[in-house]
């Protein structure tokens, strides 16, 4: 019949008709969810990290200040002994709100993928830290 296509024998492949050029993009561009499974593999965020400083296995000066200056239920005894880097970038932003409350939510949720995260009691200290940075920046 006029206007319909022609038919096709079953089992036949479809094509659309293109030029070298988006072939060649089509193929350098990952597919749905390729991206994404480079992060789970073996040392992908070791190679990520920044290199190590002196700062990052001991707590700062004003870390400890920091520390003696919290009420002492808050004070984040295991985070200081296991993740001193942590307790010292904490340290770093807590007069500044806004920057505090967004590095304490990052801790307490892994939006990287394929992080185990911290354990409980780690968890529970920076959960009391939150709660105590909210009280300090008030309504």
């Amino acid at each position: 019949m006029p206007g319909q296509p022609p038919s096709r024998p079953p089992g036949s492949i479809d094509f659309e008709p293109t030029d070298f050029h988006n072939a060649r993009r089509a193929l350098d561009e990952l597919p749905p969810g390729i991206r994404e499974v480079t992060h789970l593999a073996p040392g992908y965020w070791e190679n990520r990290r920044r290199k190590p400083v002196a700062s990052d296995r001991a707590l700062t000066g004003t870390a400890i200040d920091w520390i003696i200056a919290l009420p002492a239920a808050a004070r984040p005894r295991t985070l200081c002994e296991k993740y001193p880097r942590i307790v010292n970038q904490i340290a770093e932003t807590w007069r500044d709100h806004a920057r505090t409350a967004q590095a304490l939510g990052r801790l307490l949720v892994d939006d990287r993928g394929g992080r185990h995260g911290f354990p409980m009691d780690i968890q529970q200290e920076i959960r009391k830290l939150q709660e105590h940075a909210q009280q300090l920046a008030g309504p």
